[in-house]
């Protein structure tokens, strides 16, 4: 964290969250739409990926306050930006994506490169929005800290409060699906979708928290408070919340005690603001840049086309070797943790004795699996 501070990288980081962004919404559909059985996929869910390795590095990091203060106010007005376009997500297309569609091993084997593409896309923007909510509750923390423009942003241009409310009430992080004769729920917990048992059904989960600590930072910060509009409209939303605030949840987060009385004064009349003057509005407002400056000027059908010419099998320079090398990348960050197996994800003890980057839990698994592996364990296999 200090060497990003220390060498101005996080701006950086930033601008390329942007990049891949926009990526995501102006050349991904068209290399869907035009991708042929010769394109090598692998590349391109690395860039698919990218998205995700930058927003969760970004919530790392912005927990801690000297980061997120020393980032300029342009920077964190597009990073506010970001995270407003990804609460949009949330409250529309997410709940498509999430959807569980079971595939039998057959299916999976049979799946077409726009089939894969689609798939790990809308997984990456689900985990990418997940990330961003938290980078909106560190933003939130440290709000009378950073440049008032921040606030202006989130709370005047994007009324915030109103994309967070519906996330609550219905939490695209949750799901049901069948299994059998069971109704399963799950939590989306650390990049995975986790079974609950019967017993955590009301465990708050780490998302949850994120979202009720992000609207107890606008409604109780008294600076954010000031700005607010308690119009009818506002009110009713917000007074939604009521019923969520029991005594389940304020056991597990006792600062949404404070939240609750709030909103009983609030359902007796009692305007927060009626004692102090509401801010008004900027006269010169701070407009984000950036994002604009990337998109101006670009062929994104001439972008789509080259890279899918890159990506192809036939293409010289998309080559094996290019992706031994990338592999041998991500064996770093896996020798950190313990390894899974491939198959079911239980603790593995054994790997390929080929390319030495595959792990199982046993032989079952690994005949199980040796159909999916077999293309890319050659590849490594040929240059090691």
């Amino acid at each position: 964290m200090e060497a990003l501070i220390l060498h101005d990288k996080l701006g950086t980081l930033v601008h390329e969250l942007l990049v891949i962004e926009i990526w995501m919404e102006n050349v991904f559909p068209i290399i869907i739409k035009n991708i042929s059985s010769e394109v090598m996929t692998f590349s391109l869910s690395l860039m698919i990926l990218d998205e995700c390795s930058i927003a969760n590095l970004l919530e790392v990091i912005l927990y801690h306050q000297d980061t997120c203060e020393a980032m300029s106010s342009d920077v964190l007005l597009e990073l506010a930006d970001y995270c407003c376009r990804k609460l949009l997500y949330l409250n529309t297309r997410a709940r498509d994506d999430i959807k569980f569609i079971e595939k039998s091993a057959a299916e999976l084997i049979n799946m077409c490169a726009k089939e894969e593409l689609e798939e790990k896309g809308s997984s990456a923007m689900f985990q990418s929005s997940i990330y961003a909510l938290s980078i909106l509750r560190y933003l939130s923390d440290y709000i009378n800290n950073l440049p008032l423009s921040v606030m202006a942003r989130l709370i005047d241009k994007h009324d915030v409060l109103m994309s967070l409310i519906p996330l609550i009430e219905k939490p695209p992080w949750k799901r049901q699906r069948r299994k059998g004769d069971k109704t399963l729920v799950e939590k989306y917990e650390d990049g995975k979708w986790r079974e609950v048992p019967s017993d955590d059904l009301f465990k708050v989960s780490k998302t949850d928290a994120q979202a009720w600590l992000t609207v107890y930072n606008v409604l109780m910060e008294p600076s954010s408070r000031s700005r607010f509009r308690y119009d009818d409209f506002h009110k009713e939303q917000i007074l939604k919340l009521q019923k969520h605030l029991n005594e389940f949840l304020i056991d597990q987060i006792p600062v949404l005690k404070d939240l609750k009385w709030a909103l009983e004064e609030l359902s007796l009349n009692i305007n927060p603001n009626d004692n102090q003057s509401r801010l008004g509005s900027l006269i010169l407002e701070q407009v984000p840049a950036i994002r604009e400056n990337l998109i101006a000027g670009h062929n994104w059908e001439q972008v789509a086309k080259t890279q899918l010419i890159t990506a192809s099998q036939n293409n010289p320079d998309s080559s094996s070797k290019q992706i031994s090398e990338m592999l041998r990348m991500f064996q770093f960050g896996e020798s950190m943790e313990a390894p899974k197996c491939s198959s079911c994800g239980a603790e593995a003890v054994h790997r390929c004795s080929r390319c030495k980057s595959e792990w199982y839990c046993g032989k079952a698994c690994q005949k199980k699996m040796w159909i999916h592996h077999k293309k890319l364990c050659d590849i490594v296999k040929d240059n090691l």
